[in-house]
Parts: C-alpha cells; sequence; structure tokens
C-alpha cells in the first residue's frame, strides 16, 4: 500500500511540474517517467491482446547476440518463430536448463510489462524472467518478472508485468535489464517486446 501511495503521490509532483515545465523540467519529467523509446504496435492482436507494444533491441536475434549477456549453455538457431512479429526472421536464441540471456531495454516509471515468443524444445521448458532496474539515487532493485512453462512448438509468453519495479522506483527509472533464464528443459526465445503501459491484454 505505501508503494502504491508513493507512486500516486509521485504523479502528483510530475503532474504538478508538467503544468509550469520549461525546457528543463521537461527533461526532468522525461528523466522520471521515461520515453522516446520507439513507436508501438499491437503485434499481439492476434491472441486478444490490444496493448501497444515497442520493439527491443535486437530482440529478434537478427543480428546475432548483439546487445546481449549470455551464460551457460546458450546458442544461437538459425530458425525462428513462425509468426514473424518483428518481420521475417531467421535466428532465435536457444537456452537450456540454468542457462541465461540479459538484455538491457528502454524504461520507465510508465514501462511495466514484456511480451515474447517462446519455444519448448523436444518437450516442455520452464521459463523464468527476472527484472533489475536502477532508479535516480543509484539503487538496484532485482524482481521476479514471472515463470512460465512453454511447451514444444512456438507461442507468445504470458505478458510478464515489471510493475513492481516501477513501484519500487520511485524517483523514476531510464533503464531496465530482463534476465531470461531456463529452470528446466530447453527452449528457444524471439522476439522480445515491451508494452509501455501496461495495457490490459
Amino acid at each position: 500500500m505505501r508503494r502504491i501511495t508513493s507512486l500516486i503521490l509521485l504523479l502528483g509532483v510530475i503532474v504538478a511540474l508538467a503544468s509550469t515545465a520549461g525546457t528543463a523540467r521537461a527533461g526532468l519529467i522525461t528523466s522520471l517517467i521515461g520515453g522516446n523509446c520507439g513507436g508501438t504496435s499491437q503485434v499481439f492482436a492476434p491472441w486478444s491482446d490490444p496493448a501497444g507494444y515497442y520493439f527491443a533491441g535486437n530482440g529478434g536475434f537478427e543480428n546475432g547476440t548483439t546487445g546481449w549477456s549470455l551464460s551457460g549453455a546458450t546458442s544461437l538457431v538459425g530458425t525462428s518463430d513462425p509468426f514473424a512479429l518483428s518481420g521475417p526472421g531467421s535466428h532465435a536464441l536457444q537456452l537450456s536448463s540454468g542457462a541465461t540471456a540479459s538484455i538491457g531495454v528502454c524504461y520507465g516509471l510508465t514501462y511495466p510489462a514484456i511480451r515474447f515468443v517462446a519455444a519448448g524444445v523436444n518437450g516442455p521448458a520452464v521459463v523464468h524472467v527476472r527484472v533489475v532496474t536502477r532508479n535516480l539515487l543509484g539503487l538496484l532493485s532485482i524482481l521476479d518478472g514471472g515463470t512460465f512453462t512453454v511447451n514444444q512448438g512456438w507461442s507468445p509468453s504470458p505478458k510478464l508485468s515489471t510493475l513492481l519495479s516501477a513501484l519500487l522506483a520511485p524517483l523514476g527509472t531510464k533503464s531496465m535489464q530482463l534476465q531470461i533464464s531456463v529452470e528446466s528443459g530447453t527452449a528457444l526465445i524471439d522476439d522480445l517486446y515491451v508494452d509501455p503501459f501496461l495495457t490490459k491484454g
């Protein structure tokens, strides 16, 4: 409850600043709530999710593993999800049990949910997402973004909310790191997207 109250108070301050914002104050507001992360589109609409998402940088692995940090048994494979959410692709990341892939994405107070496409390899796999944020005071938060089981064959992940990141970083966060790990089995990961406003879907 305290976190929600803090968030409401912060938003009130932001609105007050906006009413008299000059260039300097506008820059402060942007640093508090985030922004300029690119356009959004309703890429998950075929799965009854009308939210607008922006495509994370190299979220489809078409530039290899540029921008990603990998640990454990990981490999880039010459296949991609059949939905081609970001356009025709040719690569995906394979993670074996215990492996982790991390990437920094544009983020702010209003950027609290992610979604991607995954597939189990030769059976189901359990995928776990963590969120690492650092607020304007330099405080680090490591939060549980969610765990889900993906069956063999490609399917969209559930919407993984990072709303707690926003509540635990009341002074705003400019970037966050997503850590995608596999707890059991082997999984393919492709087409990572971020929903800027946690639209219900």
